[in-house]
């Protein structure tokens, strides 16, 4: 009886030292997010994405702080996630890493601003210049519009020109992508899931990074 009882206690011991050093590895985030009055929702919700995307659980759902007029998340976490906000008044997820430390998200009806860690600056750095190519790639699809009106005998070698241009410009976007999934952070996991599906199969052939 006496050896049960002091393996009981042991095993006991053991279990509260391996609780310590989890909680000791998990680390405090906050997570603030400011929405333009215009757009507010009633309120926020944040999950997190957890093995490869086969699990997703929410962490909280918060209304507005009346003081700060801003949506409040803390907690701890052991290591960066990806995660997403969905909004009370929108069902389409908004996604972020979710990372030790403080984060600030400013979302107004013209642009949205990440100030954190070095993963969300990489994520959202990437949505930046994926932004300027697909704009630059309206804009040479306008001016070819804007000449074949104008010009209903448009040459050959105009023509071509406004095809090599956006060749240019989608092969750059590609090259983007790729990069950006073959980094292999958990930024790229959110690329990889999002924006796969954009690539020619000469590029899908070179992707290395996979879930």
């Amino acid at each position: 009886m006496k050896y049960l009882l002091r393996l009981v206690l042991a095993c006991a011991a053991l279990s509260m030292v391996s609780s310590c050093v989890e909680s000791l590895n998990d680390s405090p985030y906050k997570l603030t997010c400011s929405i333009d009055k215009t757009l507010a929702p009633d309120s926020v919700s944040l999950f997190l994405l957890e093995d490869d995307y086969n699990r997703v659980y929410k962490v909280a759902t918060v209304a507005v702080d009346s003081a700060t007029g801003a949506y409040l998340f803390d907690g701890q976490i052991e290591k960066p996630s990806v995660a997403f906000l969905k909004f009370s008044n929108d069902s389409t997820p908004f996604y972020f890493v979710l990372e030790q430390g403080e984060t600030q998200i400013n979302i107004t009806p013209r642009s949205v601003t990440v100030s954190g860690g070095d993963l969300n600056h990489e994520y959202f750095g990437f949505l930046k210049q994926r932004k300027a190519l697909l704009a630059a790639r309206r804009a040479v699809l306008d001016r070819y519009r804007s000449t074949v009106t104008s010009d209903s005998l448009i040459s050959m070698s105009i023509e071509h020109k406004f095809l090599a241009q956006d060749s240019i410009l989608a092969d750059s976007l590609e090259r983007i992508t790729l990069a950006a999934i073959n980094r292999g952070s958990i930024s790229s996991r959110i690329i990889l899931e999002r924006y796969v599906n954009e690539l020619r199969p000469e590029y899908l052939k070179k992707v290395t990074n996979s879930r």
